[in-house]
């Protein structure tokens, strides 16, 4: 293995650190943003007279021109909601797997 790759894999400014983040849905793309972008954004979605575009910069540092009709919503991730989503998933799935027969044909 080159010693440059080995050494951007063992570089911890290169791992993502997710924490707590809001995302700008659309019909075409997700974007992670900061709260303050999500504020911006929202606060135009709200005006009266709508601009027909916004822009902003993406936590990846993507920079972003859309279209405020094609917002589809945009939502708080926080790290507790994302551990209390995977907590509900888990439990929700071990609910069904106890619940299944053997001989259950719907999986067939």
């Amino acid at each position: 293995m080159d010693t440059r790759n080995k050494a951007k894999q063992e570089d911890p400014r290169e791992e993502p650190k997710f924490g707590d983040f809001w995302t700008i849905e659309s019909r075409c793309d997700t974007y992670y943003v900061s709260a303050e972008t999500a504020v911006r954004v929202g606060a135009l979605l709200e005006r009266a007279w709508r601009p027909r575009w916004t822009k902003f910069v993406d936590l990846h540092g993507r920079r972003v021109w859309l279209r405020t009709a094609r917002v589809e919503s945009i939502h708080e991730s926080t790290e507790a909601q994302r551990s209390r989503l995977r907590a509900f998933v888990y439990a929700r799935n071990k609910e069904e797997r106890a619940d299944r027969r053997w001989d259950d044909d719907e999986n067939w």
